[in-house]
Order: C-alpha cells, then sequence, then structure tokens
C-alpha cells in the first residue's frame, strides 16, 4: 500500500516566501497555474516545464491564493484564502472579470469545484457554509449551511478540498482537521459522511480525481493518498500512499496527462526558514 515514487520532473518557482496553495491546470493547453497564499502570485508552468509570472502580486488587490482551478470556458478562478474573495479571470488578458466576498470573516475561501452545468462550488474552512457561485453572472451565494446538516466544526481548518463524484451528481469535501470526508448532493444539498477505509485522513488538503480514484494530499505527512471511490461518493477505499523526497508538505494535486502535479507549499515552515527553492513536483499518476 505505501511507495515512495521518484519524481519525474520539478519545476521551480521564483521567489524567496512564495508557499504555493494550490495548482489547476488548462485542460486544452496542459498549462498549469499555482497561486501563493503568502502574496498572491499567480504563476504559469506551461506544457513545455517553463515557469513565470502570470500575474504578480497584489495585481488587483489580490494579496494572497489558495484553491487554484479552470473551468471549461477556460477561465481562472482563484480562491483568496484568508482575504475571503473570489476572482476569476479571463486567460487571455489576464484581466479580471469578477470578484465575490463571502460576507463574513474569519473566512478562509480554500477550493473551488464545478459542476455539470458549470456552476462552481467553493470551500470556506472557516466559515461552515458551503457557497455557489453562478458560472454567466459570476455571483457568489451561500448554498449549503453545514452546521445546520450535522457537520461538526470545530476550531482550525474545516472543509478543504472539493471535487466532482464519478456519477456527476455529488461533490466530495475533505475536512481538514477531523479528517472526514462528506458528499454533497448537487440535487438537494443533503450532506452525508462518506464511510472511508483507511480514514480518517488528518492534515487532508487538495484532492483530484481521475475516474474513480481520488488523489489526496496529506500535507503534514508528507503523502500522497490514493481512494478508490463509488460512483456515487457514498463509500471510499484507501488503497495507496506515496511518499517522495520531492515532497515537502504537498497542499494540493492536479492531473496533467499521465502525471501528477503535486505542489509543495511547505506551510508549515511559514514564518521559520522554507526550503528554498519552491517547487511543485510531477510524479506518474498511479492510479488505485
Amino acid at each position: 500500500m505505501r511507495e515512495r515514487v521518484q519524481a519525474i520532473e520539478v519545476f521551480e518557482l521564483p521567489g524567496d516566501a512564495v508557499f504555493p496553495e494550490s495548482v489547476g491546470v488548462h485542460l486544452t493547453s496542459g498549462d498549469a497555474y499555482v497561486g501563493s497564499l503568502a502574496d498572491g502570485t499567480i504563476y504559469r508552468i506551461d506544457r513545455a516545464g517553463g515557469v513565470s509570472v502570470f500575474s504578480p502580486a497584489g495585481a488587483g488587490g489580490r494579496t494572497s491564493v489558495a484553491g487554484v482551478k479552470l473551468d471549461d470556458a477556460g477561465r481562472l478562478w482563484t480562491a483568496g484564502g484568508y482575504d475571503g474573495t473570489l476572482d476569476v479571470y479571463e486567460l487571455a488578458s489576464g484581466s479580471l472579470l469578477g470578484r465575490s466576498d463571502v460576507g463574513a470573516r474569519p473566512s478562509c475561501v480554500n477550493d473551488i469545484a464545478f459542476g455539470p452545468d458549470a456552476t462552481a462550488y467553493v470551500t470556506d474552512s472557516f466559515q461552515p457554509t458551503l457557497f455557489r457561485v453562478d458560472p454567466h453572472s459570476l455571483e457568489l451565494e451561500p448554498w449549503v449551511d453545514l452546521a445546520e446538516q450535522g457537520v461538526p466544526w470545530p476550531e482550525g481548518l474545516n472543509l478543504n478540498g472539493i471535487v466532482l463524484t464519478p456519477d456527476g451528481e455529488h461533490l466530495i469535501s475533505c475536512q481538514t482537521n477531523l479528517g472526514r470526508f462528506w458528499r454533497i448532493s448537487l440535487a438537494s444539498g443533503q450532506v452525508d459522511e462518506v464511510e472511508l477505509e483507511g480514514g480518517p485522513l488528518e492534515h487532508c488538503d487538495g484532492l483530484a480525481i481521475s475516474g474513480s480514484t481520488v488523489y489526496v494530499a496529506v500535507n503534514a505527512l508528507g503523502e500522497i493518498h490514493l481512494a478508490e471511490l463509488s460512483p456515487d461518493g457514498s463509500t471510499a477505499q484507501v488503497r495507496r500512499i506515496l511518499t517522495s523526497d520531492a515532497f515537502a508538505f504537498p497542499t494540493a494535486v492536479a492531473l496533467r496527462d499521465r502525471e501528477l502535479l503535486v505542489v509543495n507549499g511547505q506551510l508549515d515552515k511559514m514564518g521559520s526558514g522554507p526550503t528554498l527553492p519552491f517547487t511543485v513536483a510531477a510524479i506518474a499518476a498511479a492510479e488505485s
């Protein structure tokens, strides 16, 4: 179950205090976009492996980036972390198309997933609310009250990574501090706990999914866990655990062709001495 893997390639991000948090991949070009939690810089890793700054820190008032995703329309979505915001950008020009605010503090707008109709669903690790965003108006609204649905909400980081289930009818999100996984019905907003064999997975962070395989970045353990998910997301089983010398507090994962991109956030070294350079590692995208 536990395997040590080697990096196929390692991409270096320029800067002494990047602390990258997430990564999103453009399905057509294969370009990957990585955001800095520390200052809001957005980096691009092109398909050929070149690394450049797509948008500098502070552009448009952006000071932090957590989750990064790209929709089918080719727009770049960034979660604003502790700023409590969500931004949407046009890729070609880098112009800001829309900015939303969750309207509550403290906030940690953390990650994004898209439904079959392109509606965006957004987690906030501090607010017990799941938000959704209309893909046309880009208006954000509260959608599911997680506390009302019985999801425990202790101090610390709660809901984090989020993905669409194989049946296209539910979302799965992980709860970082408890290591529990929750399933949310797109039709009703009903929340149920995922029966996770091999869990709980405390320190679970970013998620990616391919078919029935869910890739889970487990940051403080320096591991990527692969779980087999049932089509409706009601059950899951951890079947493989990947470790590597190329991992450094991995906070997010994304699939690019047959590779898995792993963001080495080093968030455990914020305020101390990170190991430079900050990196994103590419490993073979094994299946569960």
